[in-house]
């Protein structure tokens, strides 16, 4: 007897193709942001693949249209996660489901601030430094001369944006099977202590790699210029000089080192 697996994916109007489309698209989330209404041009673009497809009429259709053109902001990547959601009510709303458009909007609101605060922290303040400074690290410690180190750039790309792919299909697939209980999947993350996590392996590649630039083939003045440069960055960012400030004394002082030695 033949054994045919059930997928729930049959009986839906919106097939697997058409998030994917919405991944695709989901890169151009903040291609028209503006000040008023932010993302919410980019989220329309995103989900119009669905729309087109949900409500086949025209008037039903600019409808559906109009009720996205409302304010919405999060961050870029959870975006993703949020438009598998609305896809997925959307679906069950043209299907003649119990769910109105107030509930769509509320999902939206509440969510997307909710993934923005995460997105932000997750992203922005951890897991992009973090990739940066392995990859800085890797090509410091691992080549003796500067002539290899536009490979820093790249194995940056490729770390960062192994999460960062991953999120963005993920985020889609999960959002329209799980809906709104897709937070019990983030909550299995423990995101938090990740950012944590990477913060403490962060400042141990630091430490790193400095013992290994003080045990490199330098003179002992070279090493007492090293060690007077990293303690001044330190006592000028406990100071609370602005990361910008900081850069910009880097590269001024580096231009200056460059030109006398």
């Amino acid at each position: 007897m033949k054994i045919v697996m059930y997928n729930p994916m049959d009986n839906r109007i919106i097939k697997k193709l058409d998030l994917y489309r919405l991944c695709w698209r989901s890169f151009c989330v903040q291609a028209v942001w503006n000040f008023e209404r932010m993302q919410n041009l980019g989220f329309l673009y995103m989900l119009a693949p669905v729309l087109n497809k949900l409500y086949p009429e025209k008037e039903k259709r600019i409808q559906s249209y109009k009720r996205h053109l409302e304010f919405f902001n999060t961050h870029p990547y959870f975006a993703n996660v949020l438009v598998g959601i609305v896809a997925r009510l959307e679906e069950e709303m043209a299907k003649g489901g119990e769910v109105k458009p107030e509930e769509i909007s509320a999902v939206k609101m509440s969510m997307g601030g909710a993934f923005g605060g995460i997105g932000d922290s997750l992203f922005w303040g951890a897991w992009r430094p973090f990739t940066a400074l392995v990859a800085c690290v890797l090509v410091i410690i691992y080549l003796k001369k500067w002539e290899g180190a536009w490979l820093a750039p790249l194995i940056f790309l490729f770390l960062y944006n192994f999460l960062h792919f991953h999120t963005r299909i993920k985020g889609v697939l999960e959002g329209y099977e799980k809906k709104t209980k897709v937070v019990r999947l983030l909550e299995k993350m423990h995101y938090l202590r990740t950012i944590w996590s990477s913060h403490l392996i962060g400042l141990a590649l630091v430490l790193l790699t400095i013992v290994v630039l003080l045990f490199r083939d330098w003179r002992a003045i070279e090493r007492l210029y090293f060690l007077a440069f990293f303690l001044s960055v330190v006592l000028l960012n406990r100071w609370r000089i602005s990361s910008a400030k900081l850069l910009y004394l880097l590269i001024g002082i580096s231009c200056v080192g460059a030109y006398i030695f």
